[in-house]
């Protein structure tokens, strides 16, 4: 049995918890606006020209690349149903992630997918809570030598190699990975939700 005075602790940090998150997002709301509706005029344009969206990222977010190209795919807003937008997570394909590190190794397993799949005009969403993951850079190296628009969702580092190949950086403001990755959701419903509505 948990007693009281644990209970009550459990509560405080959570309350604690809570404030801290909120008092984060109101200070960082003018720069996650002037982000996003950025990032959301480039995905527009993109989908609008019939180019499709390419995910990649790895753990934590190898999952919010699924999750937002099940967005675009699926539909956001489950009580407007809608055509589906052109979406892949480079995630997803357990044979070729397997076959590829195993013979090659880790770091080019999305820049292959690129190579492979992207078209000029289509944009790479790519996640990277340090903002170095190594196939995450050659990814964005990758797609911007075939003329792709890339997004960068990252944390509150500066001067970032991958910076050089972006069109676009949404910076969360915190250098921890669970808060980063909670604005990183936030961040992708918004600006799905925006494309949604000018689009469709």
């Amino acid at each position: 049995m948990i007693n009281q005075k644990y209970k009550s602790e459990i509560k405080q940090s959570l309350y604690q918890s809570m404030r801290d998150r909120g008092d984060l997002i109101l200070d960082f709301s003018e720069v996650f606006v002037e982000s996003v509706s950025a990032i959301a005029e480039i995905v527009e344009k993109s989908i609008k020209a019939n180019n499709k969206l390419l995910f990649c990222g790895n753990g934590g977010s190898a999952a919010e690349s699924q999750h937002m190209a099940a967005e675009y795919c699926a539909t956001l807003d489950h009580s407007r149903p809608r055509k589906g937008m052109p979406a892949i997570a480079l995630t997803t394909d357990s044979s070729f992630i397997t076959a590829w590190t195993n013979d090659f190794g880790f770091e080019d397993i999305f820049k292959r997918q690129v190579e492979t799949l992207g078209r000029e005009g289509d944009v790479l969403m790519a996640y990277s809570t340090s903002g170095t993951s190594k196939n995450v850079l050659r990814a964005a190296r990758a797609a911007k030598e075939i003329d792709m628009k890339v997004i960068i969702f990252t944390g509150n580092r500066q001067d970032l190699e991958i910076e050089a190949y972006s069109d676009c950086i949404f910076r969360a403001p915190s250098l921890s990975t669970p808060i980063i990755q909670e604005f990183h959701t936030m961040a992708g419903h918004e600006i799905c939700a925006i494309v949604e509505k000018h689009l469709l």
